[in-house]
């Protein structure tokens, strides 16, 4: 379990970074999505980062917060990214 678990943060990762294109979600719908939204903000904040526009930062990254705290309260699953 432990190696599927690092698997998916690795490819989590390399989606974030734009190394990959899409990722797989496999689960119940609604955790699904929400697995998928928190994706989407971190890798928007990841693109503005590298933009090193601070005013497209810094509101892209209270969404990342705000889909990781909501990933956090339905599931229990800590966001590391």
């Amino acid at each position: 379990m432990q190696d599927a678990n690092n698997e998916f943060l690795r490819d989590c990762a390399l989606y974030v970074r734009g190394d990959i294109s899409e990722i797989k979600i496999k689960g119940k719908p609604a955790v699904a999505e929400l697995f998928a939204t928190t994706l989407s903000e971190s890798r928007k904040f990841f693109i503005a980062l590298q933009e090193n526009d601070l005013k497209k930062v810094l509101p892209l990254l209270e969404k990342k917060r705000a889909a990781s705290k909501l990933l956090r309260e339905k599931t229990g699953y800590v966001w590391p990214l």
